[in-house]
Formats: structure tokens, C-alpha cells, sequence
């Protein structure tokens, strides 16, 4: 993925406005220009452990922490700074200059009020290397900085209060699989069912839940049934093209296998952990509730494995007076409402 830096940067133009918020961003940035246009953004100093951040790491570090200020993050959306990160992240080959900067973009997106997330989201070339990471990354940490950023974008196209989505061509373009190559739910599924760093399995099931929701949404809106009726295509058929079934099914599986490691306190970290169950539940019910995958489908030994698991971690809780936590309520809430979706069909 080729990208060049956009015409803004200079290495006069941070200095342009001497406020107090430009003070401060303009010399990071102004070491981050540097590096890119002088070809140094992975040197390493001689003698130094190639493990230790670089100088260039560590002003990414302090563009990490920029970026999450509100008032500094304005400074540098108004230079196109995420461009810059986005062509620091396809020049380097050091994993943890791609994690920094996927980092500093996901903190930047999160000020979606102030009109910065969404104007990160009309940059396709954003999405797109989102795509790339998630088609040749392999490092955990670049993929969780990656999947918070998609988790921001997705997570502020869904209005929960009047639950309702808000379709945006790009989101849906990303979410489309492209010929010749793995689906982004093919890729999460793939890093649900195989890592073993818990923050990424955290993020991944949340965005994978919103994921589901989303394209649930647009596969259903009004336009689109109108768009259907007009070229006579089956609505099963256009939901089944952000998805493949051996997918769905492979998260279910999954999915009761967790649980019922869950249930027994031998989950990720040797022990109970409320978060990941709660998102693997919330998971498995998006994919029933909007029929991507039947009980039928699933069979009967696996819906009556989830039976037995939800009931033991509900009894677990239940049973836990001393350390009820916030999560407690909504996994009870979620396990009844799983069941109920298993037993309507049983």
C-alpha cells in the first residue's frame, strides 16, 4: 500500500501558530517529518538493544500521548497528522513502530465529538490499511491497537440509545470482502479462535459483535430492500456476502468450548474472567439473534454444552459474595437471554 505524505507537512508549518497546544504538538510532529522524509524512521543507534524503543519510538510514544488530549489531537487533525501515522506504519518494518503509530491513530479517532473520528473514517486509505494489517500483521500488539481503532469506528456508527446505525459507504466497503483474499470476519475470526493475548480476545469480541450488528443493519435497511426488489436478489444471499458460514459456525464452537473453560475457572489467566465471558456470550447471541446461525446448525450437543456452561458460571456468580462486580448483572442477563434463544428452538 503506497502512501505519501500530504503537502501540509513542512517542517515550517507547526510553527505557524506559537499558542500553547501548537507548542506543544509541533516538535513531536516535527521529529516525526523528519524521520519520514529522511528515510530514518527505523534506525537504531549503534550499540543500542534492538528490543529498546528508538529515538524515533519514542517521539511516537509521546504523539501516543498527544493524541489522546483533546485539544492537542485538534492541533494535529487540522495538519492531516494522521497521515503521516498512516505512512509511517506501510514504511517501517519494526512491529513496534506499527503498534505506536495504530496506537496514536486509534487515540486520535476516539475524539469523535470534536470531528476527528469521522474525518478519519472519509480517509479510505484509513480503512484500507486496516485491511493490510489485517491480512499480513501477525504481531498481537498491532493488532489490538489496529482492532480499537475499528472498534471506535464501528462503535460510534451504532446509536444504542435509539438503536439504530448509521451506514457509512467506507465501513461498509471494508466490511466487503474483496476477491482473491480473506473476509475481515474470516481475519477476527481467526484471531478469536487462536490467540492467547487476552486485551486483543477482549477488543476482537466486541468489535466482531458490532460487526454483526452492523452489517445485520445495512443488510435490512429500507434502501437496500428497495435496491433488492428492483434486482431481484435474496436478502439470505446479500447477508451472506460480509460472512461465511464455516465462520459463524467456527465462533460458536469456539465459543462453547470457552465457556465451558469459563464455567470451570480455567479460562485465559487460569481463572474465571467475567470479561471474556461476557463478550463470548454477547457474541454467540448477535449471531443467533440475527439468524447467521441456527441452533440446528450448531446441533444439539454443543447447544446443550452451553446450557451447562452458562449455568455453572451463573451459579458461580451467584455464589461469589465476595467479588461481585459490575459485569455480574449483565452476564446473568445475557446467559438467560441465550438460553432462551436455545431453548425456543429446541
Amino acid at each position: 500500500m503506497e502512501l505519501s505524505c500530504p503537502s501540509t507537512f513542512s517542517n515550517q508549518m507547526f510553527f505557524q501558530d506559537h499558542d500553547r497546544d501548537t507548542a506543544i504538538v509541533a516538535p513531536i510532529m516535527k521529529k516525526l517529518v523528519d524521520g519520514v522524509l529522511q528515510n530514518a524512521v527505523d534506525d537504531v543507534p549503534d550499540g543500542s538493544d534492538p528490543d529498546d524503543d528508538s529515538p524515533f519510538e519514542r517521539t511516537l510514544c509521546a504523539a501516543w500521548d498527544t493524541c489522546s488530549v483533546l485539544d492537542y489531537a485538534r492541533v494535529m487533525a487540522t495538519a492531516q497528522s494522521h497521515r503521516l501515522l498512516l505512512k509511517i506504519v506501510t514504511v517501517t518494518k519494526r512491529p513496534r513502530t506499527r503498534e505506536l503509530a495504530m496506537g496514536a491513530l486509534a487515540n486520535l479517532a476516539c475524539h469523535w465529538d470534536a470531528g476527528i473520528g469521522p474525518m478519519m473514517l472519509d480517509d479510505m486509505d484509513v480503512l484500507k490499511l486496516c485491511r493490510s494489517v489485517l491480512w499480513h500483521e501477525n504481531d498481537a500488539r498491532v493488532l489490538l491497537e489496529t482492532s480499537r481503532l475499528l472498534n471506535t469506528f464501528l462503535s460510534c456508527s451504532i446509536d444504542t440509545s435509539h438503536q439504530t446505525i448509521v451506514e457509512h459507504d467506507h465501513l461498509t466497503e471494508f466490511l466487503t470482502p474483496v476477491s482473491m483474499a480473506p473476509s475481515v470476519f474470516h481475519q477476527y475470526t481467526s484471531i478469536i479462535c487462536n490467540t492467547l493475548f487476552s486485551e486483543l480476545l477482549l477488543t476482537s469480541l466486541e468489535l466482531m459483535t458490532r460487526i454483526v450488528v452492523y452489517t445485520n443493519a445495512i443488510t435490512h435497511s429500507l434502501a437496500r430492500r428497495r435496491q433488492r426488489m428492483l434486482e431481484g436478489e435474496a436478502e439470505e444471499e446479500e447477508q451472506e456476502v460480509f460472512f461465511d458460514k464455516a465462520d459463524t459456525l467456527a465462533l460458536v464452537k469456539w465459543g462453547a468450548e470457552r465457556l465451558e473453560e469459563e464455567g470451570h475457572g480455567v479460562g485465559i489467566g487460569m481463572g474465571f474472567n467475567r470479561g471474556i465471558a461476557k463478550n463470548v456470550m454477547h457474541l454467540l447471541w448477535a449471531l443467533m439473534a440475527y439468524n447467521m446461525v441456527s441452533t440446528a446448525e450448531c446441533g444439539s450437543e454443543m447447544t446443550n454444552c452451553l446450557g451447562q456452561s452458562m449455568s455453572r458460571i451463573v451459579s458461580y456468580i451467584q455464589e461469589d459474595e465476595y467479588e461481585s462486580r459490575n459485569e455480574d448483572e449483565d452476564i446473568q442477563s445475557l446467559a438467560h437471554a441465550l438460553n432462551t434463544k436455545l431453548s425456543m428452538a429446541s
